[in-house]
């Protein structure tokens, strides 16, 4: 049942690695990629100041390269990339993902050796790769995710490693330490705050060595254990300060990698029932109890075999270690989780092999009923795979029929993977705002009422066209097809492509949605709507500022409503591509004589600017731009272009309506 299991599990993998989109960090880890290769930082363009920035809202700290180098291999290696270009094609999407898929098995091979281990027996090990493969969170993740994905597999090859360290006759030393670099060098060198569970195996080991040094147990095959732990640790931060040598380099970075990783968007935390509520609602019903039984088996067996069998309980505490160390500091912190127990994905292979403990302690306690437990056993492996075909290839979204019997409403597709499924659908005539911000009112966010929501022209930070937004999940496939990018609709009106099964905008009608059935109700993972926004009266000006660490407020964002980011400072709105638009309501008196929009900013000397698609002349100075409105102007609708088709290089930091004539 197992090997069908993992049979089923690969095939969905490798499939959907090839149907889903592009998820809302891969672009942003190209541009990380794109950046190493210029200046040695991994980072995002608008940290880049004096090479590299490694303030705590860029997170440059929370990244390392080296799964983002690894599927740059894989992709130069099957020629869809040269080595000193990142490629943002679909192909080279896909081949990433593929490149996730294998990192994904690798992890799955090391929990099934772990397993190997502890029960010395491979039919054992590959219940535990089924069990893994039954556990949607896995399958689904593994298609794509390449920040977790590897973090987890590398932890997981680490532990194997370390396990064996403890076990003198399993392996070869140097296959036991090159276990242990490999797995160090994939998981701190994608997230380097996990250093911290590095260093915990380590002393999980070193303690373990004294116990067992102590005991009965012969000294000679014991003695290299911590050697080869150490020899694995100094080999592993070596490779990486020669990967990444501007953060491994340090030691000081890596105690900062924990403190950014740990207070990511301020430390906004949703509470310390967060994981508990989760681990009981991502997790399938049967699984779980299964799961409770390893982990109880688990303790018992390392509390009492101390004396009795060091050795057993040293690798019994390693495991739980990777089950429960980080997420109970997490829980203790009320840690700022997001988007389920993903950024937990790391404790999952581990979480396998406790199943399989149990499953195995309760078949031995069964004698008598094998058939009845043994049924058990195999629908908790097949019910979860019966769920993830009916919501491929976005397994991860699964939550258990307990949780949809309360008819709760949870995020469904968060990674927004199946945009190319919307996409035949979506119209070219006008802009599309992908993951719109809702407010219950224009001014007001987060939305509190749902039925009240209004969608705004932005996502977060931007109101680039998603159309051609390169960190968005429709320009690859867009510009690969070769669609249109129109712009005929009314000025008030734009498309929006909404993820999570959120409650459809009160300004929008729904067109199209992708849906998936989870037991017994219809989820949407995304949808397509047309919405419209009247512009806002423009009152006695506008300064695009916001808090720092917070993103602009939804009354600003009205009036930037094309073509801007607000990155790279909190005091104004910066033009991302060749156009950009402002639109407000002018004030009465502009109505009965002429007025002017003056923008205190920067700009270059090729700009082009149209009101209501009408050129007008625009006069440009060193800190202020001016552009006039001829009388009678209501709605405006102001569209700053590069006369050259360069970047505008436009920064604005206010606006405001000024009268010019006599009224």
């Amino acid at each position: 049942m197992s090997a069908g299991v993992v049979a089923a599990g690969v095939t969905m993998s490798v499939v959907g690695a090839l149907r889903t989109g592009i998820s809302w960090d891969e672009p942003f880890h190209v541009m990380r990629l794109r950046n190493l290769f210029e200046h040695g930082w991994f980072s995002v363009d608008w940290s880049t100041d004096a090479g590299g920035s490694i303030a705590g809202d860029n997170n440059t700290l929370v990244y390392g390269p080296v799964m983002m180098l690894l599927l740059h291999g894989l992709c130069v290696l099957v020629g869809v990339e040269d080595w000193n270009a990142v490629a943002t094609s679909p192909t080279a999407y896909d081949v990433r993902h593929l490149g996730v898929v294998i990192i994904g098995l690798v992890g799955t091979a090391a929990a099934s050796g772990i397993t190997r281990i502890l029960l010395r027996s491979w039919s054992w090990a590959a219940v535990t790769a089924g069990v893994l493969f039954a556990l949607p969170m896995w399958t689904g993740h593994v298609m794509f995710n390449i920040k977790d994905v590897p973090v987890a597999s590398g932890y997981t090859l680490m532990t194997l490693a370390l396990l064996a360290m403890v076990t003198p006759t399993q392996a070869r030393r140097s296959w036991r330490v090159t276990g242990l670099v490999l797995g160090a060098v994939l998981m701190v060198g994608t997230r380097p705050a996990m250093w911290s569970a590095l260093v915990l195996g380590v002393a999980i080991v070193g303690c373990g060595w004294m116990v067992i040094r102590r005991s009965r147990a012969a000294e000679g095959e014991v003695r290299p254990a911590w050697g080869e732990a150490l020899t694995g640790l100094a080999a592993a931060w070596a490779i990486l300060a020669v990967i990444y040598p501007n953060v491994f380099a340090h030691p000081s970075m890596l105690l900062r990698s924990a403190s950014q990783s740990a207070s990511f968007r301020e430390n906004d935390a949703w509470g310390y029932l967060y994981i508990p509520f989760h681990l009981a609602a991502q997790f399938p019903l049967l699984l779980q109890g299964l799961a409770a039984i390893g982990l109880w088996v688990a303790i018992r067996a390392a509390l009492r075999r101390q004396d009795r069998d060091p050795v057993l309980s040293t690798q019994l505490t390693l495991v739980l270690a990777q089950v429960l160390a980080l997420p109970l500091l997490a829980f203790a912190k009320n840690s700022d989780l997001y988007n389920g127990l993903r950024q937990l994905l790391f404790a999952s292979p581990a979480w396998a092999v406790l199943v399989t403990l149990g499953m195995a302690h309760l078949l031995g306690w069964a004698v008598h009923r094998t058939r009845l437990v043994g049924g058990i056993a195999a629908l908790s492996l097949v019910l979860p795979v019966a769920d993830q075909a009916t919501l491929f290839p976005y397994q991860y979204t699964y939550f258990n029929p307990a949780l949809d019997a309360t008819g709760a409403h949870v995020d469904s597709d968060y990674w927004r993977t199946s945009v190319p499924e919307l996409l035949p659908a979506i119209p070219t005539d006008g802009q599309v705002i992908c993951g719109p911000t809702r407010s219950t009112q224009i001014g007001q966010s987060p939305a509190d009422d749902e039925e009240a929501t209004i969608a705004g022209r932005y996502s977060s930070d931007s109101s680039v066209d998603c159309r051609v937004d390169p960190l968005g999940p429709l320009s690859s496939p867009w510009t690969a097809l070769g669609l249109p990018l129109g712009d005929t609709l009314p000025r008030d009106e734009f498309y929006v492509v909404i993820d999570r099964d959120h409650a459809l905008p009160s300004n929008c009608t729904q067109l199209a949605s992708v849906t998936r059935h989870r037991h017994w109700r219809q989820v949407s993972m995304t949808y397509l709507a047309r919405c419209r926004l009247a512009p806002s009266p423009i009152g006695d000006g506008v300064a695009f500022v916001r808090p720092e660490g917070e993103n602009m407020a939804p009354v600003l964002w009205a009036y930037a409503p094309e073509g801007w980011v607000m990155r790279e400072t909190a005091s104004a709105i910066d033009a991302a591509g060749p156009s950009a638009s402002l639109t407000f309501r002018a004030p009465e008196a502009c109505r009965r004589r002429a007025c002017a929009l003056e923008l205190r900013g920067e700009a270059g000397p090729d700009l082009g600017v149209a009101l209501n698609d009408v050129p007008v002349p625009v006069d440009v100075k060193a800190d202020e731009v001016t552009v006039p409105l001829p009388a009678g102007v209501t709605d405006a609708w102001v569209t700053f272009t590069s006369t050259t088709g360069a970047p505008l290089g436009l920064r604005v930091h206010t606006i405001r309506v000024i009268p010019t004539g006599v009224g």
